[in-house]
């Protein structure tokens, strides 16, 4: 079921003391989601959790006993949506229980569930998991969201991909404390690979998806591969997959936004994380649009202002003060 021959202790380090039900319930809040709390025997319960965040993920590492967690409209706040909860277990038992689906996890299996869905999680005796909680759009810019179709669905980290992902995740929660100033690259490089082992899983879970889908697919990651390319342009990426322009334009009418729009956005997501990253700190801002296929300096910041409300030299300085702005803010 799982490559792991043991799978890792948590807590390394200064472990954090066990907590009550009330306070666990706090932690859980605020470090995972707003989830409401059941347990027969309250006054026996304890718990530990240790979270630590790092640009935008939250890595929770968590042990309990017996209990259960639920979250409906009511408790979902607008602060909750739009994050992913992905969950390996450790030790004990766990069912998950979204969409019309349920995970039963034990040791080697994972999930993902969706913050901004209905969700109940009923945990056994002996419970340890590590959690790693991110955006969405981390890994998609799609509206649609193609991985609705894989919340509370049980997959087992087996040799291959899956395994060096969460070995990854595993290091990187690790040694989160001791990253420095490559910490944004590590992370960036973590989610990189957390979204292909998503689309994988998806890929597998999903007998046949429909051509279009297939196709649309291989476009987003065509434009991915090559947005430093300036003459990257909807003519170019029609006449790459033997597409008309109109039949081009009229496949991303699926998606909620037009091509242009979407090089445009993977390219200013690429410069925001390229401006954020301490270690690029000597680089011009002029140079990391040119980077990701913005043709001149001029061009880059009134493009980069229109879209995120701040000049790229203005972004650069919130973000190394640790106050990073919402694109649009």
């Amino acid at each position: 079921m799982t490559s792991f021959t043991a799978l890792p202790e948590q807590f390394e380090g200064v472990a954090p003391r066990p907590i009550t039900l009330t306070s666990w319930a706090a932690a859980v809040r605020r470090s995972v989601l707003s989830f409401e709390f059941d347990c027969d025997r309250p006054e026996k319960f304890t718990g530990r959790v240790r979270d630590r965040h790092l640009h935008g993920v939250s890595f929770v590492d968590m042990a309990s006993g017996r209990h259960a967690a639920y979250r409906d409209h009511r408790t979902i706040r607008p602060a909750d949506a739009g994050f992913y909860v992905l969950t390996l277990q450790l030790a004990g038992e766990i069912r998950i229980a979204q969409d019309g689906r349920v995970a039963a996890l034990k040791p080697g299996l994972f999930a993902l569930y969706d913050s901004g869905e209905p969700a109940t999680l009923t945990v056994g005796d002996g419970y340890r998991s590590t959690c790693i909680r991110f955006p969405k759009t981390a890994i998609t810019t799609r509206q649609d969201d193609p991985l609705a179709e894989i919340t509370a669905t049980p997959f087992a980290c087996a040799p291959g991909l899956t395994d060096t992902v969460w070995s990854t995740v595993l290091s990187v929660n690790r040694n989160l404390e001791s990253l420095g100033p490559h910490g944004p690259t590590a992370i960036r490089s973590l989610m990189t690979l957390v979204a292909a082992m998503l689309r994988g899983e998806l890929g597998n879970h999903v007998a046949a998806r429909p051509p279009h889908e297939e196709l649309l697919e291989r476009i987003l990651a065509y434009i991915d591969g090559h947005l430093a390319d300036t003459g990257l342009d909807p003519g170019r990426i029609a006449a790459a997959h033997f597409l008309s322009p109109r039949a081009l334009h009229s496949l991303f009418e699926r998606t909620g936004t037009t091509v242009s729009r979407r090089i445009r956005e993977r390219r200013l997501e690429r410069c925001r994380l390229d401006l954020a990253d301490p270690a690029l700190a000597h680089v011009p801002a002029s140079a990391i649009g040119a980077r990701w296929g913005f043709p001149g300096a001029s061009h880059f910041g009134q493009v980069f202002k229109r879209e995120n409300g701040l000049t790229p030299a203005e972004f650069r300085r919130q973000t190394s003060a640790g106050a990073v702005p919402a694109p649009g803010n």
